[in-house]
């Protein structure tokens, strides 16, 4: 082989590979965490059991962040948690309907969280928030007094807690993407600081239900891709890069992608097993040239059937990775 083409075994972490001809090159059991292929010819390159993703102090600080945003999210749901309690419980009739209303419009908001996704979860909150709000206002007018003092800190610790549930979950999803442990230990620093906030069982069932949309959403999901998609970016960033490579035919036996970015990248027939695919944000590419019948049916004026993935690269070896 080519000395040039050949890097198995090498410590490469970093490496500038951008726009480089690396057709057939071994990088068997080589350490490229944090390395870029952009724009790079890698066509029947041998990746197998090479070391892909992050770097190890790059991977520790986004573990470091994704800790601190849980964190922040429980603190935000323990007080918002705690807040509605002590008005439900009130003997003001006024605290109890604020109390009451505000449970509304959480519960709402968990519960389209979880059967529709962040986005519709965001559209339903906006509506019923506006509603509750407007409900309230209208009752104390006619029948009591409004009491601003009271209501606004309410306002302000409900409208904190959607974009911190949502952050929760970006957390627990970057999280996630370090492996089984990490979503764990993200999601129970969190717990625990709703808990030391006197956040209670409200807290830690709050706190559980976004562990399960974290999850859902590191299966890819299409509910959660949103979401999903801006933890993939903050990720890859400094992981390995594919974009816009071609690794047709690439060989990714044994090697996670979990943490690389193969966004506009040419995968035709290349392997990868089973639950250790890379996420992919846009459609792959499945190859780099027209194929006879696409280049005919363009000649007819006639727009080209789109190839089916589902029966090309790794999908047809060892199983496909996450989409």
């Amino acid at each position: 082989m080519n000395p040039s083409t050949d890097y198995r075994g090498m410590e490469l972490r970093g490496r500038d590979f951008r726009g480089m001809n690396l057709a057939r090159a071994d990088f068997r059991e080589a350490d490229l965490r944090g390395a870029d292929f952009t724009g790079a010819s890698l066509i029947d390159a041998n990746f197998t059991n090479a070391r892909l993703g992050v770097r190890p102090f790059t991977g520790f600080l986004l573990l470091l962040g994704a800790v601190s945003i849980s964190i922040a999210a429980g603190v935000a749901t323990g007080l918002l948690a705690e807040a509605t309690k002590q008005r439900a419980i009130s003997s003001d009739w006024q605290d109890i309907l604020g109390g009451w209303l505000l449970v509304l419009v959480v519960v709402v908001f968990l519960f389209w969280l979880v059967r529709k996704g962040a986005l519709q979860a965001v559209r339903i909150f906006a509506i019923v928030m506006v509603s509750a709000l407007v409900l309230d206002f209208v009752i104390l007018v006619i029948f009591g007094s409004v009491r601003l003092e009271r209501g606004l800190p309410i306002v302000g610790l409900i409208l904190l807690f959607v974009p911190a549930a949502i952050a929760g979950i970006l957390g627990r999803i970057v999280g996630g993407t370090m492996g089984t442990w990490a979503i764990a230990a993200v999601a129970a620093l969190g717990g625990l600081a709703a808990g030391r906030v006197n956040g209670g069982f409200a807290a830690l069932v709050v706190s559980l239900l976004l562990v399960v949309v974290s999850r859902r959403a590191l299966k890819g999901d299409a509910r959660d891709l949103p979401v999903r998609r801006l933890a993939h970016r903050i990720v890859t960033r400094r992981g390995t890069r594919f974009t816009e490579a071609d690794v047709t035919r690439a060989d990714f036996t044994g090697t996670i992608l979990t943490q690389t970015d193969m966004t506009r990248a040419v995968l035709a027939d290349a392997v990868w097993e089973q639950e250790r695919g890379p996420f992919i944000i846009d459609e792959p590419i499945v190859s780099s040239e027209p194929t006879f019948d696409k280049m005919a049916a363009d000649a007819n004026g006639q727009q080209a059937e789109t190839p089916n993935t589902a029966d090309q690269g790794p999908n047809s070896v060892l199983g496909g990775g996450e989409e």
